[in-house]
């Protein structure tokens, strides 16, 4: 009996005496991807984006991108708008773009998008990354980015 009771208390003792140890929060968010050329970032389901505009004779070309390591049901921009501002501080929308958006693809690109503007302006480009899974329960992304700016003689 004395054998049961020992084993029994050392048992409890092991039970209810189990040490805490602090353990870190780990943070699953992607650490962004910079890139010289044209700020390339990462995030959940998107794999990578950017955006950065260039000027020509009144226009401006948009240069963008959206990356899913996955094939999407949908992938590309929405809420494209035109900003102008005499300033380079304060901006206003000039223009809206209609979204640009594939099926059943794993990216989109933009190469030299141009758009027709006024002279005498700075110009940038705001814009949503947007990418959704295919599927009932396909979740879907959504990632608001500015572009550099740029004059417009």
């Amino acid at each position: 009996m004395n054998t049961i009771a020992l084993a029994l208390g050392i048992a409890s003792i092991l039970t209810y005496s189990t040490p805490t140890v602090n353990v870190g929060a780990i943070n699953n968010r992607t650490i962004p991807i910079t890139s010289t050329d044209n700020q390339i970032r990462t995030e959940g389901l998107i794999y990578r984006y950017g955006i950065e505009v260039s000027s020509s004779k009144q226009k401006i070309c948009i240069n963008a991108t959206t990356i899913s390591s996955n094939s999407m049901k949908s992938i590309g921009f929405k809420d494209i708008s035109i900003e102008r501002s005499s300033d380079n501080v304060h901006w206003s929308e000039e223009k809206p773009i209609d979204d640009l958006l594939k099926s059943d693809s794993s990216s989109y690109y933009l190469n030299n998008y141009s758009v027709s503007v006024k002279g005498g302006y700075y110009y940038r480009v705001t814009l949503t990354h947007y990418a959704k899974e295919s599927g009932l329960f396909g979740s879907s992304q959504s990632v608001s980015n500015t572009s550099n700016s740029v004059w417009v003689s």
